[in-house]
Parts: structure tokens; C-alpha cells; sequence
């Protein structure tokens, strides 16, 4: 076994362990340096503070990468210092003499093999058990969907607008239900269909509006199940459960685990990362705080968002995310694959402010045309299981009134309307915000913001965020 400095440092529980074991080297402390024929194994005699030497070990027999370690210290660390010492002997070049494996060593590595075969029979019950549990969570979530599309099948022939308030009442209960089946995408989605009811019936004014929610919702709630139901057999059929489909596992109840993600390759490195807009609304139907984020990755030059759900009950007990105004620097950035913008997250960060070269290059980050924004958002729109709007950063060729109406016109004239979302209300409103700014946008400024569908008007709208110019991020929000 080769030893390195990196190796070593790897192995310590602790900077200071090993510099503890470091000066044992340097002073000397260890006699009767030996190791096996095989140099698979170690050991020697540590001069400590106890009367008589410690007797220290290595062995590589049954693990390269996972030694067995022993010391006759008290220490609770492990490897304790005088391993560490030994370790830093090995990387000195001091000469260890060939012998016979002594009494304690061979002891040790029996015990170290028993503890070997424990922890991997420990872990064939656990993934045994993980087997049965994942078998009965999948046969509820079909069981769930059936109940779904039975009930979706109902509300179509009878017509959402004639939904009674027993109807609703049992779709509260069915929703309850489909939670505890593991399918949270379908109960978001009946739980946001009772609470529409609920408002077209207190309110008539709204009706009409609630009425062409309830009618998307329940074909987003079609989509689901079927989608759901082939999703469902194929896995039973084979056994496995794969994240080849980002929207349905999430849908389906799963949950990122960033150790997996990490392995597939789903993750970025030295990530860069500017905060582009924050927002903070309330989901009634789910009765959780969301706070979004999007993030200008300057590593990679594309938009990713940051999100974070917290229930209502538990806001006075849990820290809520903030709005960001530094250069976040990420070592490593995990990042799941969902559409049509990743969501990620770090264990660590460095923030440090905007230097005024890395300011002025955030517009040039932006999309010079239009066009292929808007054509990747038709495709992204015309899904029923993916987000209602699209994250969108464009370089500004001019912003104006056509007919009364705010426009935003890119270098090559195309243009878009700039309108408010319904579904973010009055809080995010910004469109006015942005007509009235000290400085108007100007030519080369960058426009942040998600394009959507307009009912009412039938065409794709920006609802604008944030104002990128070489100088500041002006955002409109807030």
C-alpha cells in the first residue's frame, strides 16, 4: 500500500489527530518498526504517556481502502494519533524489518473480519427490507391512481361547474388519501381543485376564472395518472426504480438524495452563482411557504433555481431562506434534473461582493434573440406536468408601449408582451414597477423574468423580474 500525504490527511478524524500523530514521528517516538512479508501489515511501539509503550497496527489484508486499525491507547479516536504516527513513519521511508505476524494483530484482524461480515449481512436485511417496503409503496401508489382516474372520470362526466360541495368533500378526503399513498403530485392537485371551488362558490365574480383552473388542473390530473399508471407497471415489471423521469419521480414522492446525484453525474463543480430575483408566496392548497430563487450560473451561463418549502405551522420554528446580493462561489453545486429549470442546492458556500468587471459582464450572459427562447417555451408549456412558466433572460433591444400595452422588444425586433402573472398576485406585480424606474431599461440592459401563456389574450407573455444592467440587478418585486 502506497501511502501519501492526501491519504493520510483522508483518513484522520481530525486536522489535529493527525498533526498530534505527525509530531510523534518527528520526535521519534516509535521502535520496533515491522511489518509482513506480504507488507499488507504493520505495527510497531509508541512511546506515550503511559509506563509502558503502546503497541500500534496497520492491516491492508482484508481492505485496501478501509484498513484495520489498532492501538492499545484509550483514545476514542480512531485512528488515534499514535495510527496516525505510524502512518507518517510509512510516508518518511523508515525502515521496517520483515517478522511473523504478532498475537494482538491477528486478533485484531479476526475481530475487524466478524465486524465485516456483520455490517454486510446487517446490509443485506436492510436492502431486503428496503425491497418489501419499496413493493408495498408502489402497490399503494397504484392502488392511489386507480382511485385518481376513477374519480377524475366522474368530474368530467358531470362537469366541474357542477360540482356539489359532498363532491368537494369527498375530493378532500380522496386527496388526504392520495398522500398517504405516496402520490403528492395527485393530491396538490385535488386539494387545489376543492380550494377553486371553494372560491367560485363564495365568490360569483371569480367564477368564470376559477372554472378554466379547475378545467387545467383536472387535465394536468389526467395526464398524471396516465402517465403515472405506465410509469407504475414498468417499474413493477422490472423490478428497479430508476430516475430516468425527473417530473414523475418528483410527482410520484421522490426525493432528491444528493449522494445519488452525485454518482450519476447530476451535479456541477465550482459553480458561480448570482442571484437574479427571491420571492416568497403561499401555496393555500398545500398550506406551505415556498422562497424561489434564480440564479445566473456565470460557470455555465444558464439559469438554475434554489427552493425552499416550508408548512405553515412550522414557519415560527424553521429558518426561512433570504434574498442574496453576493457572488456565491460553490465547490460543488447539486443538481437535480428537473424541467425546465434545475433546482439546486449546496452543503457550503463562499460569498464575496460583486466585483465591478464581474457586474458588467452579467448582461452579456443574456439571450441576444428571442426567438429561441419563445420556441423552447412553447414546448415547455405545452407539457401538463411541467411548470406553467418558463425562466427567461434577454438582452433588451428597446422596452415601450405598442397601443398602450408594455412590450420588450429584442435586437431583432421581435417583441413580447410584459405582462403580470394572475397566479403570482399583487405582490409580484412589476410591470409598472419597471415603467417607472429612475433609469428606463436600455438597449443591452438584460430582462429577467418567466415567460407564460395568457389565457385572455391566447399568447406568450414575459412577466419581468428583474432588470440586469452593467451597473446593479434592479429587481421588481419588491
Amino acid at each position: 500500500m502506497q501511502i501519501t500525504e492526501q491519504w493520510i490527511l483522508a483518513h484522520a478524524p481530525g486536522p489535529a489527530v493527525a498533526e498530534d500523530g505527525r509530531a510523534l514521528s518527528e520526535a521519534g517516538c516509535y521502535t520496533g518498526l515491522r511489518r509482513s512479508a506480504d507488507g499488507k501489515t504493520c505495527w510497531a511501539e509508541c512511546a506515550g504517556s503511559a509506563r509502558n509503550p503502546y503497541s500500534v497496527s496497520i492491516d491492508w489484508a482484508l481492505s485496501e481502502e478501509e484498513p484495520a486499525y489498532s492501538c492499545s491507547c484509550a483514545s476514542p479516536h480512531s485512528p488515534c494519533k499514535h495510527v496516525m504516527g505510524l502512518m507518517y513513519e510509512l510516508l518518511g521511508g523508515k525502515t521496517f524489518f520483515i517478522d511473523e505476524l504478532p498475537s494482538y494483530v491477528l486478533k485484531v484482524r479476526a475481530r475487524h473480519a466478524t465486524e465485516t461480515e456483520r455490517a454486510a449481512e446487517r446490509l443485506k436485511r436492510a436492502r431486503r427490507h428496503d425491497a418489501v417496503m419499496r413493493d408495498q409503496k408502489l402497490e399503494r401508489q397504484i392502488a392511489g391512481i386507480e382511485k385518481a382516474e376513477s374519480f377524475s372520470e366522474e368530474l368530467l362526466r358531470g362537469g366541474v361547474a357542477a360540482l356539489s360541495d359532498r363532491a368537494a368533500q369527498t375530493m378532500r378526503r380522496l386527496a388526504v388519501e392520495l398522500g398517504n399513498s405516496a402520490l403528492p403530485g395527485a393530491r396538490d392537485l385535488l386539494e387545489h381543485i376543492a380550494l377553486l371551488e371553494y372560491r367560485m362558490r363564495q365568490d360569483e365574480g371569480d367564477a368564470a376564472q376559477c372554472h378554466a383552473d379547475m378545467v387545467r388542473d383536472l387535465a394536468a390530473l389526467r395526464a398524471l395518472t396516465a402517465q403515472a399508471r405506465r410509469y407504475l407497471d414498468e417499474q413493477r415489471r422490472l423490478g428497479s426504480y430508476p430516475l430516468e423521469n425527473p417530473v414523475l419521480y418528483e410527482q410520484l414522492g421522490g426525493e432528491w438524495n444528493a449522494d445519488e446525484l452525485q454518482e450519476l453525474g447530476s451535479c456541477r463543480k465550482n459553480a458561480r452563482l448570482v442571484q437574479l430575483s427571491f420571492d416568497v408566496t403561499v401555496d393555500e392548497a398545500r398550506r406551505v411557504n415556498v422562497e424561489r430563487g434564480f440564479w445566473l450560473d456565470l460557470a455555465q451561463g444558464d439559469i438554475v433555481q434554489t427552493r425552499n418549502v416550508r408548512s405553515l405551522k412550522e414557519l415560527k420554528y424553521t429558518t426561512g431562506e433570504d434574498s442574496c446580493f453576493d457572488l456565491l462561489e460553490v465547490p460543488l453545486l447539486n443538481e437535480a434534473p428537473t424541467q425546465p429549470c434545475r433546482l439546486v442546492w449546496w452543503d457550503a458556500a463562499s460569498p464575496h461582493a460583486l466585483t465591478e468587471e464581474e457586474r458588467a459582464t452579467l448582461p452579456s450572459f443574456a439571450s441576444w434573440s428571442l426567438a429561441g427562447v419563445l420556441d423552447a417555451a412553447r414546448v415547455t408549456l405545452s407539457k401538463p406536468l411541467l411548470p406553467g412558466a418558463v425562466p427567461a433572460f434577454v438582452r433588451i433591444g428597446a422596452v415601450g408601449r405598442v397601443g398602450g400595452t408594455p412590450v420588450l422588444e429584442d435586437g431583432d425586433g421581435a417583441r413580447i408582451v410584459l405582462r403580470d402573472r394572475r397566479e403570482d398576485g399583487e405582490a409580484l406585480a412589476s410591470v409598472f414597477r419597471l415603467t417607472v424606474l429612475p433609469r428606463p431599461p436600455a438597449k443591452d440592459d438584460a430582462l429577467f423574468g418567466l415567460v407564460f401563456y395568457d389565457e385572455e389574450d391566447r399568447r406568450l407573455c414575459l412577466h419581468p423580474y428583474s432588470l440586469v444592467t452593467a451597473e446593479e440587478i434592479i429587481r421588481l418585486q419588491f
